[in-house]
């Protein structure tokens, strides 16, 4: 039975579509006793990615949906991993209506929009309220949210997800390499950074999975560059298993971002060359993988380097990255979740 300051009340599930479920700590809650209510924006995702206009259609169609309804969250427990910023701006609105809501949001992504301005303004609006509690994923964010606000309460959970490795059902997409160095994604990649880190290794190969947002054109001069965009994330990681090395190359230190990178190359024990910022760098301690300097490009090229001319190297990182990866999965997620609610 759930047992706390919590016990007996409601928890409320806020996410993006219906089709996506309850979340692990809700299913356990619902398990021992509980009730939960899942409230959702649409019932499931349209295909096609999911552009700033109609993630802002989707904020505003939370937003009316979920204001006209303050009662629903009175002196409860809410668990936002979608609409946070609505959602936020729902409690700052109804104020005392809501009661004592204890509301922990969850996977709060801002990236590079974090810095703009008129942005940490409305943060600072929508923060000030001490019902709230921020989970988040790295020391930066941490300092950037405490910097906009003493009253917003800050708990670290680290980045979990139960990836699993592709199937072997899966080959790589043809003309390919036999041996290459590997990076990819859409958020907050430093891929001028891995073009003049290609033409420091011209007899390596190198393949790229950006994403078509991605404002990026391989130089003529590299001819040891494949470009490649907007795979499917079966091909993404079939691209991905393929590499001798892998890099995770971060622009900013926003907080969140490059995770799913992270984790997909550990569990596949790929040997990392990775940004060392606090969002992605406890992947990889007791020498999971080899960190390098943010922007820097000596850094990078001498941690490419050692990966490349020691194969030992790369079994011994792959085969811990793979090890410290079994440390964040959805399971080891869930005790510290409960912890944090009160659960």
């Amino acid at each position: 039975m759930a047992s706390s300051e919590h016990c007996g009340k409601t928890m409320v599930v806020l996410n993006q579509y219906k089709s996506y479920g309850l979340p692990s700590v809700a299913e356990w809650y619902a398990a021992n006793g509980g009730e939960v209510r899942l409230l959702y924006i649409s019932e499931a995702p349209k295909p096609g990615f999911l552009s700033k206009k109609r993630l802002l259609c989707e904020w505003a169609k939370a937003f009316f949906k979920w204001a006209v309804q303050p009662l629903t969250f009175r002196n409860r427990v809410v668990y936002c991993i979608s609409a946070q910023l609505p959602f936020m701006l729902i409690c700052r609105l109804a104020g005392p209506a809501l009661g004592n809501c204890r509301v922990y949001f969850h996977n709060f992504y801002l990236h590079e929009l974090g810095r703009k301005p008129l942005v940490k303004r409305i943060l600072k609006f929508l923060l000030a309220d001490s019902r709230f509690t921020i989970l988040t994923q790295s020391e930066g964010e941490i300092g950037y949210y405490r910097a906009l606000s003493s009253k917003v309460n800050l708990k670290f959970i680290p980045f979990c997800s139960d990836f699993t490795p592709v199937a072997s059902t899966h080959p790589k997409p043809t003309g390919l390499p036999d041996s290459y160095v590997f990076t990819g994604g859409y958020t907050n990649r430093d891929y001028p950074l891995m073009f003049r880190l290609a033409g420091r290794f011209p007899d390596r190969h190198f393949v790229f999975v950006a994403s078509s947002l991605n404002a990026i054109e391989c130089p003529p001069s590299l001819t040891n560059v494949t470009l490649m965009r907007d795979l499917p994330k079966d091909q993404f990681e079939a691209v991905l298993t393929g590499a001798e090395v892998v890099i995770v190359p971060l622009r900013e230190d926003v907080g969140a971002s490059g995770q799913m990178l992270a984790v997909s190359a550990a569990r596949n024990a790929k040997p990392v060359v990775y940004t060392d910022l606090s969002v992605i760098n406890y992947f990889f301690s007791d020498g999971a993988g080899v960190p390098y300097s943010l922007g820097d490009l000596d850094s990078l090229a001498a941690g490419l380097q050692a990966l490349l001319s020691d194969p030992d190297l790369r079994e011994r990182c792959g085969r811990k990255a793979l090890e410290r990866s079994r440390n964040f999965t959805m399971d080891a997620q869930l005790p510290l979740l409960r912890d944090v609610m009160g659960l």
